[in-house]
C-alpha cells in the first residue's frame, strides 16, 4: 500500500469518526433525539458541503484518461458522500439506540428520502462542474456554487411566487411546512419529488457525459447523451404535471379544481368546497369583508387590499394541497391565507386576515417586519394579530398574561421582539404574551408607534423609550388585574407543557398519538388504546393514559377504568385541567354500568377541580341528567349512545329549563335557528344552573335571531349578555357580534 493511498485512508477514517462523533451529539439535541426528517436535512447539508471537493477531485481523476467517463467520477464521488452521510446517521442512531426511549425506526424512512437524492443530485453538479473546468478547481468549484445557489434560488422563487407553506429542493433538501404541526409523514408529495430529483441528476450527468464527449481527441458523438438529457428532463415534467393534477405539487389551480367553489367580493376572495351552503358561503365572504375593513381602519391601510383565503375541508386535505396540516398560514407579501374550515366558519381568519393587511405597513419582500429581509421579527407578526383579534377562549390576551406571569412562564419583552427569540419560547406563551404586550402599548400609547415598529424602525426608536420601561409599566398593569381561580387552572394547563421542542422522541409520540387517534375513529379501540401506550411509555405524559381509556371505554369497560386509575396515580396532585378530564370519563364510565350514585360522585369531583366552561356545563348537565327524572332521557345522548332525537325531543318537553337548553343548543348548532330561538327563550326564562349556561343560552339565542332577521331580538340578547357576562372575554365577544349582525346573510 502506497503513502498517498495510506494517508487517504486515514483521512476518510477520520472524516467519518469526526461525523459519528458529530451525529452523537446532535442526537442530544431537541427533535434529533431519533433519526428523522431534521437528521435527513442535516445529512442533505453535508452532502452538499463535501460534494464540491469529492466531485471535482473525482472529475480530475477521470480527465486524464483517453475516454474519460462522468459515471465513474459520479460513482466515486456518491460513494463518498453516502459514506459521510452514513457515519453521520449511524453516531446519531447510536445514541438514539442507547440513551433513549425512542425507535430507531419510527422516522428513518425520511433519512434516505431526503438525504440520499440529495447526495446523488450534488454528486452529479460536481462531477459536472469538475468536467466544465478542468484542471481548474477553483472555477470548478465556483461554477459548482453557482448550481447551488440557481437552485436555492428557484425553490425561494418557487415558495415566494406559489400557495404552498413547503419548499422542496433537489439540493438542499425539503422544509414540510410550519413547525407546529408535530407528526411528519412520508408522503407522495415527497416521493415525487425526490422522484424528479433522480431525473435531475440523470440530466446533470447527461450533460457531463456531453462535455466528455466533446472534449475528446477527434471529438465523439452525442447522440446518446443527447436522447438520456432529453428522457431525463421529460420526465421532470412529467413529474411535476402529474403533482399539479393530483394536488400533490400544489398550483393555485389544482388546489381551484379539489375545492370547487368561490365567492368573490371587494374586499375578499373566498375559495371554499363546492358542497358549502349558499348562505354558509356568503356569511363567510361577509364576515371575512368586514374584518378586512376592520383590521384596514385599525392600521391605517387604505384603501384596504383584495384578501384571497382557500379554506379547507379537513386537516388531511390542506396537508395534502399546500403543505401544512392543523395549522393556518398566511403569506403577507401576497394577502393569500390558508384555513381550515368550521361548522361556524374558519376560527382563525381575523389572525390570518391582520398578517394579510399587515403585509402593506410592513412593506418589503415579505410583507413582515425583518431585519436584513429574512430575520423575521415573529413576536411583532404574531403579538399585532392576536392583539387586533377577538377573544376567542374563555379570557382576554391580558388575563391569560397575568396568569402566566404568576406561573413564572411569562417571556421576557425583550426576547419577544428579537427574531430568535419568540420561537425559543412554548407556542402558548409566545403567543399570548406578544399579543398582550401589543395590545397593552396600543392602548396606552396608540397604534402609530406600533406600527412604526411594524414598519421595520427599531422598537425603542418606534416608542422613544427602551423596551425595558415598556416592559415594567406592562408588568405593572398586569399586576393589578385579578387571577380567578378558574384561570390559574386553565392557565396551568395551558402554559406549563413545554412545547414541541420539550418533548420527548417529540416526533415519534406525535406520530402514534395521531395514529391511534385515527384508530379509534375507525373503530379499532384496542389498536388505538395499545398506539396510546406506546405513546405514553415514551412521553411519560399521562394525557396519553387517558386517550387508552377513552379508546377502550366503549369495548372494555374494566380496562379502560385500569388505564384512567393509571393515569391518576401517574398525575400525583398536578394538572387539575386533566384530572377533571379523567374523573369525568370515570364518572361515564360507572352511568354506563348503571351505578348513577358513583357517576354523579365522580362528576362532582370533577366539577370541583374548575374546568374550563364547556366541560364545566357539560358536567352540571350530566350530573342533572343522572339525579333528575325528568332529565334522564339526556342520558344515552350525552354518553354518546342511543336515539339522540328521541333525547331531543323529551329534552324539548322537559319542564326544567336544563332541558330545553340543551335541545335549543343542539339545533342551534346544527342550523335550525326556527327550532332553537324558542327552546332557547324558554329556557332562559327559568332558572338556569349558573352563568356559564345563561352566558352561553343568551349567544346562540342572538346568532340564531340575527340569522332569521330578527336584529333588534338579537341585539338584545347580545345586550343581555354583555350585562349578565362575568368574563370580559364573553362581553368583547357580544359587542363585536352585535355589531355583526347586519352582515348575516339573513339580515339584509
Amino acid at each position: 500500500m502506497t503513502d498517498s493511498r495510506t494517508r487517504r485512508l486515514a483521512g476518510w477514517a477520520a472524516g467519518t469518526g469526526a461525523l459519528a462523533a458529530l451525529g452523537f451529539r446532535l442526537a442530544g439535541l431537541p427533535l434529533l433525539e431519533a433519526p428523522g426528517w431534521e437528521l435527513g436535512m442535516v445529512a442533505a447539508l453535508l452532502a452538499v458541503v463535501a460534494a464540491a471537493p469529492l466531485g471535482i477531485s473525482a472529475a480530475r481523476q477521470e480527465l486524464p484518461r483517453g475516454r474519460p467517463a462522468p459515471l465513474r467520477a459520479f460513482a466515486r464521488a456518491s460513494a463518498g458522500l453516502l459514506l459521510l452521510q452514513a457515519a453521520l446517521v449511524g453516531g446519531a442512531a447510536a445514541r438514539t439506540a442507547l440513551f433513549t426511549p425512542c425507535s430507531l425506526s419510527h422516522g428513518i424512512a425520511f433519512v434516505p428520502a431526503v438525504a440520499l437524492p440529495s447526495a446523488l443530485a450534488a454528486a452529479a453538479l460536481s462531477t459536472l462542474a469538475g468536467f466544465l473546468a478542468p484542471g481548474r478547481p477553483l472555477r470548478g468549484a465556483l461554477l459548482y456554487l453557482a448550481g447551488v445557489v440557481a437552485s436555492l434560488g428557484t425553490t425561494l422563487l418557487e415558495g415566494w411566487l406559489g400557495p404552498s407553506s413547503y419548499l422542496l429542493d433537489h439540493l438542499l433538501g425539503i422544509w414540510p411546512g410550519p413547525i407546529y404541526d408535530e407528526a411528519l409523514s412520508l408522503d407522495r408529495r415527497l416521493l415525487l419529488f425526490r422522484l424528479g430529483s433522480l431525473a435531475w441528476t440523470a440530466a446533470l450527468l447527461g450533460v457531463a457525459q456531453l462535455v466528455a464527449v466533446r472534449r475528446r481527441t477527434p471529438p465523439g458523438r452525442a447522440r446518446g447523451a443527447a436522447i438520456g438529457i432529453a428522457l431525463a428532463l421529460f420526465t421532470v415534467g412529467a413529474i411535476r404535471l402529474m403533482g399539479a393534477s393530483t394536488g400533490d405539487l400544489a398550483t393555485r389551480g389544482s388546489i381551484d379544481r379539489v375545492l370547487g367553489g368561490r365567492l368573490t367580493g371587494p374586499l375578499c376572495d373566498i375559495h371554499h368546497p363546492r358542497e358549502k351552503p349558499a348562505a354558509e358561503a356568503e356569511r363567510l365572504l361577509r364576515d371575512c369583508q368586514a374584518d378586512v375593513a376592520e383590521v384596514s381602519a385599525a392600521l391605517g391601510i387604505s384603501p384596504p387590499p383584495l384578501v384571497k383565503v382557500w379554506v379547507h375541508r379537513s386537516v388531511e386535505e390542506k396537508r395534502r394541497l399546500v403543505g401544512a396540516g392543523r395549522t393556518e398560514f398566511t403569506k403577507p407579501w401576497l394577502a393569500e391565507i390558508q384555513v381550515l374550515d368550521a361548522a361556524s366558519g374558519p376560527p382563525a381568519l381575523r389572525h390570518e386576515i391582520v398578517h394579510a393587511v399587515g403585509g402593506a405597513v410592513a412593506g418589503g419582500p415579505l410583507g413582515v417586519p425583518a431585519r436584513a429581509f429574512v430575520l423575521v421579527d415573529a413576536g411583532l407578526v404574531e403579538g399585532l394579530a392576536v392583539a387586533l383579534e377577538v377573544p376567542r377562549g374563555e379570557w382576554t390576551s391580558h388575563e391569560w398574561a397575568r396568569a402566566m406571569k404568576d406561573l413564572g412562564l411569562l417571556p421576557p419583552a425583550a426576547r419577544l421582539v428579537e427574531p430568535a427569540g419568540f420561537f425559543s419560547a412554548p407556542a402558548a406563551r409566545a403567543y399570548g404574551a406578544s399579543g398582550s404586550f401589543l395590545e397593552y402599548l396600543i392602548e396606552k400609547r396608540g397604534a402609530a408607534p406600533v406600527l412604526r415598529a411594524y414598519a421595520g424602525t427599531p422598537f425603542a426608536e418606534a416608542f422613544g423609550r427602551p423596551i425595558s420601561e415598556l416592559e415594567h409599566d406592562w408588568h405593572a398593569f398586569l399586576g393589578a388585574m385579578t387571577v380567578p381561580p378558574e384561570l390559574a387552572v386553565a392557565a396551568e394547563a395551558r402554559f406549563r407543557p413545554a412545547g414541541l421542542l420539550g418533548r420527548r422522541c417529540a416526533r415519534e409520540t406525535a406520530g402514534l398519538e395521531a395514529r391511534a387517534q385515527a384508530s379509534a375513529h375507525a373503530g379499532r379501540g384496542r389498536e388505538a388504546a395499545a398506539l396510546w401506550r406506546r405513546a405514553g411509555r415514551i412521553s411519560g405524559d399521562p394525557a396519553d393514559l387517558r386517550g387508552a381509556g377513552d379508546a377502550l371505554r366503549l369495548s372494555d369497560p374494566a380496562a379502560a377504568e385500569a388505564a384512567y386509575s393509571e393515569a391518576l396515580a401517574a398525575l400525583g396532585a398536578g394538572r387539575p385541567s386533566l384530572r377533571s378530564a379523567i374523573l369525568e370519563s370515570r364518572g361515564d364510565l360507572r352511568w354506563r354500568a348503571g351505578d348513577e350514585p358513583a357517576a354523579a360522585a365522580r362528576y362532582r369531583e370533577a366539577l370541583g377541580l374548575l374546568p374550563d366552561r364547556p366541560r364545566e356545563r357539560l358536567l352540571t348537565a350530566k350530573i342533572a341528567a343522572v339525579t333528575d327524572p325528568a332529565l334522564a332521557a339526556a342520558g344515552p345522548w350525552l354518553l354518546g349512545k342511543g336515539d339522540a332525537q328521541e333525547a331531543l325531543r323529551s329534552l324539548a318537553a322537559s319542564e326544567n329549563p336544563l332541558g330545553p337548553y340543551l335541545a335549543g343548543r343542539a339545533a342551534a348548532a346544527r342550523g335550525d335557528p326556527a327550532t332553537a330561538i324558542p327552546l332557547l327563550e324558554r329556557a332562559l326564562a327559568g332558572a338556569l344552573p349558573s352563568t356559564a349556561f345563561r352566558v352561553e343560552a343568551l349567544s346562540s339565542l342572538a346568532a340564531a335571531r340575527c340569522t332569521t332577521g330578527d336584529l333588534a331580538g338579537a341585539r338584545a340578547a347580545w345586550s343581555e349578555l354583555e350585562r349578565a357576562a362575568d368574563r370580559e372575554a364573553d362581553r368583547e365577544r357580544a359587542r363585536h357580534a352585535a355589531s355583526r349582525c347586519t352582515v348575516e346573510p339573513g339580515a339584509r
